[in-house]
This record gives C-alpha cells, sequence and structure tokens, in this order.
C-alpha cells in the first residue's frame, strides 16, 4: 500500500507541476497614457531661403529707348549710367551686361552693346534685350 500511495502522491504532484508550468502569469494592464495638450507640438517645417542675385547694369527700357545716335558718352552715361564692362583694349565700346536670379528659379538676362567713334555714339545693339521689360 505504500507503494501505491507513493505512485498516487507523486502522480497528483507531477500533474500539478504541469498544469503550474503551461500557465503563464498575466502580467498586469498597464494603464493608457497621453501627453497633456501643452507638450504636444509639432516640428516646424524648414524653407531653403534662396536670395535674389542681381549682377551687373540694371537697365530701364524707356531709357534705352531714349538713346540717340550721336550721342556723347557723358549723356548716355547720364541717361542709362555706366557701363558694366569697359574694355581697355576696345575703348569705343561699352557693354552693359546683366543677369539676375529672382527667389531661386527665375533668371533674367540682357545685353545691351554701345559702339562710339570718338566721343560719338554711332552703333546701337539692342538684339540681346529680349530680357528687359517695363517692370524692371
Amino acid at each position: 500500500m505504500k507503494r501505491l500511495t507513493l505512485i498516487v502522491l507523486a502522480f497528483t504532484t507531477l500533474s500539478g507541476c504541469s498544469n503550474s508550468l503551461l500557465k503563464s502569469p498575466e502580467t498586469p494592464k498597464l494603464p493608457k497614457f497621453s501627453m497633456p495638450s501643452w507638450l504636444d507640438f509639432s516640428m516646424p517645417s524648414i524653407d531653403v531661403y534662396k536670395p535674389s542675385i542681381m549682377q551687373g547694369s540694371v537697365l530701364e527700357i524707356e531709357a534705352v529707348e531714349k538713346l540717340q545716335l550721336g550721342m556723347s558718352k557723358s549723356a548716355v552715361m547720364n541717361l542709362i549710367g555706366s557701363p558694366s564692362i569697359m574694355d581697355p583694349f576696345h575703348q569705343y565700346q561699352w557693354d552693359y551686361i546683366h543677369h539676375s536670379t529672382l527667389n531661386g528659379d527665375q533668371v533674367i538676362h540682357y545685353r545691351l552693346r554701345l559702339i562710339f567713334d570718338g566721343d560719338a555714339l554711332t552703333e546701337i545693339d539692342k538684339s540681346e534685350l529680349s530680357g528687359l521689360t517695363n517692370n524692371q
């Protein structure tokens, strides 16, 4: 009988242990946490600054239209300003060159070429003034 009691006791002990091994203890549920409204923020967006870059002579179309053959160098300077380029090897030629980039994308480019004979204006080349408009 001692053997039977030992087997029953061992069987119930082992079966009790096997049930406890299969069951895992339940973890407690954590409360849901939300941020206070005063801590809730979003990252600001970053815009890249693209400056307007202007290089050269800024001309007004009205002033360019007033140029006349035979004008003196000083009269031309008073009307449209000094040239962008005064080449020492071509003292008879004045170039007014302008190149600008507005807001990083709009490109404006124009060139006015004036030819002098001595002090008198003999030729006006407006062939590259398509970028010059009234709103400059």
